[in-house]
């Protein structure tokens, strides 16, 4: 009998349709990319619906050209959205047949791997609750894949059988995402000038604080004192080009006042002494807490020269993970402006002096007669009465007059570069300093770790009685918050105690984890750990020959009738890719003679029927004859039929 295409079959591909396609839209993949899933998936649903079924050849074809279609993006794509796009596309090709179990499990595969490419595109935008529904949702359509249409089951059932895998996935999946925050292999090019461009553009922190990737450690001994909240500055660049709201970094060329020292200082109070690691290091700028006057470095165990070029920035020769050895000073960088580097630190380009309102703003809050020290308190007061907003997500910024006037929403960037031009039309030399602030703080292990979500940008305005550039942080101005909720992070006596454990825990974990590589790499020096890849080689050829003798011996003593049978379930798989499956509670030879009753043709009839005898004789009879040869020669031929004749039963 041949039959339509059952219901349960076309709900579930139009849900399959639907949750690949809002997979694609998680990886973002370009407009290209997007139509041609969304034309192949509703291609699809309609011949699913009129049964019309596009052959196998013609649906492989189709599948290389829309890969290909896919592969073939610009250069800039990052190749995690590539592979996602890939994935969706031959997800969407493979719905444009009925949806079989096999056929059914494909499109799930290819979920999963855009799922994988939502986490490890760039600037994750996925936690672990995300996740975790996502494997019920999918755990949920398998099941309904692989049951049989008379096998009715609740939603409830399904979800409850669900949990068997959702709770250790969900355990597994919040435990990597904890200790490994930034899954995406992709880093920022634009790293907040850390990357070597020394180029600040609007947007850019405000991207890379997306990242949890850590930037550094920093290590505290138990007899030093933690920075307060306030000092918690990780220097990076220094940034004097004024381009309005772009700044960007002089050469390293002219002659500044250089503040490291050769030898490290004395305690004094004013400074602390620490410890820093950087897994990631591009032979670029090294931050470090504001600011630097003696550190000392090393790379595998040899010793890595670390330059000071001027403005207290530091910079690492080589590329790889460093451990640093860090003297601060809470005293302020004392190098003065140099007269051909920016005019002085007082240029402003002719587009911002020239806007009246802009030099109405200046003249009222900024006014050249006044102190440095009394110019930051009025710019304080001038930023936080004027109903400015801080956001991480501002919108298109043109230009500074758009934001200062109408506008007035921005991310730390715009405020500093604001604030710092503001200065320079006051009189006052002013540059931009990028970097970090604040850190994750750890009181079992004394550790601050810092991410690239806690990217910053601040302002140094020149003190002339002082010979001092006195930090200025417009932030603080626009969201006091923030510097609250900094403090409150630093004071372990104020956290839950969810908080506490968590710390520890995470402490504990570090511990041993350090134990076990410190044995690691006192049993790999040894001279035994040359014998062991041999050793663990012969160990595996004895495995393979065990496997392989154990399975020639199962395969002998099982008999032929345990032959056909295998052969027969064999069959079994390959039915139900052509809408032919064996029903819940049907035995085989009822199935088979199911089949025979709805065959399409003569042929079909006669291939079952002899598939039949061979079967019976095989399994039935007693010390029958070995037909698994013939076995496998009618099911080749019952594949053939099924796979030019569209209907199922």
């Amino acid at each position: 009998m041949v039959t339509d295409l059952h219901k349960p079959e076309r709900v579930t591909g139009w849900v399959l349709a639907g949750v690949l396609f809002f997979h694609l839209v998680l990886v973002r993949v370009s407009a290209g990319t997007m139509l041609l899933a969304a034309v192949v998936l509703f291609v699809g649903a309609i011949l699913r619906g009129r049964r019309i079924l596009v052959p196998s050849w013609m649906g492989r074809v189709l599948l290389l050209l829309g890969v290909a279609l896919v592969a073939a993006v610009p250069s800039g794509v990052h190749p995690t959205v590539v592979l996602g796009g890939m994935a969706g596309v031959a997800g969407a090709m493979f719905l444009l047949r009925p949806v079989t179990p096999a056929r059914g499990l494909k499109v799930l595969l290819c979920i999963l791997v855009t799922l994988t490419a939502i986490i490890l595109k760039p600037y994750e935008t996925v936690g672990a609750a995300f996740v975790v529904l996502d494997v019920v949702v999918l755990l949920v359509l398998a099941e309904q894949i692989h049951r049989p249409p008379e096998a009715v089951l609740s939603l409830w059932v399904s979800l409850m059988r669900s949990l068997r895998v959702v709770v250790p996935v969900a355990i597994v999946v919040t435990m990597v995402f904890w200790l490994f925050p930034n899954l995406s292999i992709y880093t920022p090019p634009a790293f907040t000038g850390f990357s070597g461009g020394g180029v600040l553009n609007p947007g850019v922190t405000a991207e890379l604080i997306q990242s949890r990737r850590v930037a550094l450690v920093a290590r505290f001994s138990r007899d030093q004192e933690i920075p307060p909240a306030g000092d918690l500055y990780w220097r990076g660049q220094v940034l004097e080009n004024n381009e309005g709201l772009r700044w960007s970094r002089v050469g390293a060329s002219f002659d500044r006042a250089r503040s490291l020292q050769q030898t490290a200082p004395q305690p004094d109070g004013t400074g602390w002494r620490y410890s820093q690691e950087m897994m990631s290091n591009r032979g670029g700028i090294v931050p470090a807490l504001d600011h630097a006057v003696f550190v000392e470095a090393s790379r595998d165990g040899q010793d890595v020269a670390v330059l000071d070029i001027g403005g207290a920035v530091l910079t690492a020769v080589g590329v790889g993970p460093l451990k640093l050895d860090v003297a601060s000073s809470a005293d302020r960088v004392a190098d003065a402006p140099l007269p051909l580097v920016s005019d002085g630190a007082t240029y402003v380009p002719k587009e911002i002096w020239e806007n009246p309102d802009i030099a109405e703003i200046a003249g009222r809050v900024v006014p050249p007669a006044r102190s440095t020290t009394e110019n930051l308190a009025a710019l304080a007061d001038y930023l936080r009465d004027s109903g400015f907003v801080y956001t991480r997500r501002p919108g298109r910024m043109p230009d500074l007059a758009r934001f200062l006037v109408k506008q007035r929403r921005g991310f730390c960037e715009h405020y500093a570069a604001a604030a710092a031009n503001l200065l320079r039309l006051g009189g006052v030399p002013a540059r931009i300093v990028t970097g970090y602030r604040g850190g994750e703080w750890n009181p079992w292990l004394r550790t601050i770790t810092v991410r690239d979500s806690e990217a910053h940008a601040w302002v140094e305005a020149w003190d002339a009685p002082s010979q001092r550039w006195l930090r200025f942080d417009p932030t603080d101005s626009v969201a006091p918050d923030l510097t609250a909720q900094l403090e409150r992070e630093m004071d372990s006596d104020r956290w839950p105690w969810y908080r506490l454990a968590l710390s520890y825990g995470s402490a504990a974990a570090t511990s041993a984890n350090a134990r076990v590589e410190e044995i690691f790499t006192r049993v790999s020096s040894s001279e035994v750990w040359g014998y062991l890849p041999p050793i663990l080689a012969g160990f595996y050829l004895l495995a393979a020959l065990g496997w392989l003798i154990r399975n020639h011996r199962k395969r002998s003593a099982s008999g032929p009738a345990s032959a056909a049978i295998l052969v027969r379930e064999d069959l079994e798989r390959r039915a139900a890719r052509f809408s032919r499956p064996r029903r819940a509670g049907e035995t085989p030879l009822a199935w088979l003679e199911r089949l025979r009753r709805a065959a399409t043709g003569p042929a079909e009839t006669d291939a079952l029927d002899e598939f039949v005898k061979d079967y019976e004789r095989g399994v039935y009879r007693a010390n029958g004859p070995d037909v698994s040869s013939e076995l496998r020669m009618g099911a080749k031929r019952l594949c053939h039929i099924w796979k030019t004749s569209p209907s199922g039963v």
